[in-house]
């Protein structure tokens, strides 16, 4: 099958590694430079996601784990939530006879690795630096900025929240802003730091730490649009001061940025042209779970599943019945826990607080928990 990818993220680099994998023909497609074009930073950047096990698995299986640079990844043990009342549960691999939930890793490490592996890949094309300038979806071709065409068999849109693959194909989104920013900043420390991530929950927003090593982290602070959006850096760094210090300690601050929190979803993740959707394109989440890149990263995998024992049309029906479920119930779960954990209403409170009381006390429930997180079935 020709198989042409819009969009050489992590989602689209991954999805490209698996489609050779299965034996097609695959271009993938990136506006932007190569990601392995220059020589990769020793800073970590601030784009990090959190992998949970099962699909650290998977990229293993694919062979692009092992030439992501080892100093930009860092596995975690444990995970802890506080809540707005300050009640604690901690979580630990420990707790299911795991060795790690999962891996912290740096973006471009990531990105960088899936292209270095199609490299290696004679049914692998890539097309850096490239946009899709006319799509002609009933002939099943595309035509690309430097006057190309290319014909396909599969479109897959990685393109992002606001696809343009998704548009070609009329396809419509559905969503929200849920009013906030999420703050990003890396920060080095000078007391060692477990590998464990935590999140607190109050009012005005959650705040996090991503552990990077044992004297660096990502810490997170969620607040109104109003109060991040125009922050100079010497309000962030009073503001974060003022949150984490008491936590971790004294701490150097890097580099810091933040981002609009939205919600959304593709009203469709197909069309019978030869269309899919995966990742941001497909479904867009609120980022306090860490689930996006997951989702999207099950997505790739359900997609290829299909794809190797069904006709391509029952195949992208398939994976869009089984992800469209899988993935709202996700982002409903994300809206219950963002409303929930920050509402000033008793009720809701109450409720969180008896949650996590029987999450706590009855350790099957927990243990259920902890390998979902990890992405066991």
């Amino acid at each position: 099958m020709q198989i042409v990818i819009v969009g050489g993220g992590l989602v689209g680099a991954s999805a490209a590694v698996a489609a050779v994998r299965a034996g097609h023909q695959v271009t993938l497609l990136e506006r932007g430079a190569a990601p392995d074009a220059g020589a990769a930073s020793d800073d970590w950047d601030l784009r990090i996601s959190s992998v949970h096990q099962t699909n650290v698995a998977w990229l293993e299986e694919l062979g692009v784990w092992a030439q992501v640079e080892p100093t930009k990844f860092l596995s975690y043990d444990g995970l802890s939530v506080t809540t707005r009342d300050r009640q604690t549960l901690n979580f630990s691999a420990q707790e299911v006879a795991a060795e790690r939930l999962g891996v912290m890793v740096e973006n471009d490490a990531l990105v960088r690795a899936c292209w270095q592996v199609l490299r290696t890949h004679d049914s692998a094309t890539l097309l850096p630096e490239t946009e899709v300038k006319g799509y002609g979806l009933a002939q099943r071709a595309i035509t690309l900025s430097d006057g190309q065409t290319l014909n396909y068999d599969l479109l897959i849109g990685a393109d992002g929240a606001n696809s343009a693959v998704a548009k070609a194909a009329g396809i419509g989104v559905r969503g929200w802003d849920y009013g906030m920013r999420c703050l990003l900043a890396i920060a080095e420390v000078e007391q060692p730091l477990p590998a464990a991530t935590w999140e607190v929950f109050r009012a005005e927003g959650p705040y996090a730490l991503l552990p990077l090593g044992e004297h660096l982290a990502c810490l997170i602070d969620y607040r109104t649009e109003e109060e991040w959006r125009n922050a100079a850096t010497a309000e962030v760094e009073q503001k974060l001061q003022a949150t984490f210090t008491d936590v971790i300690g004294p701490y150097k601050l890097q580099k810091h940025a933040s981002f609009p929190l939205r919600r959304q979803r593709a009203l469709r993740y197909f069309d019978p042209c030869g269309v899919a959707l995966i990742g941001d394109a497909a479904h867009s989440i609120h980022p306090l779970a860490g689930q996006g890149v997951n989702l999207g990263f099950t997505d790739v995998q359900v997609l290829f599943e299909q794809l190797a024992k069904e006709p391509l049309t029952t195949a992208l029906a398939n994976y869009e019945r089984q992800q469209v479920k899988v993935n709202q119930q996700m982002m409903r779960a994300m809206d219950a826990i963002h409303w929930g954990f920050r509402s000033e209403h008793f009720l809701p409170r109450a409720a969180v607080a008896l949650g996590l009381i029987a999450v706590g006390q009855m350790k099957p429930l927990k243990q259920h928990i902890i390998k979902a997180a990890m992405g066991w079935k």
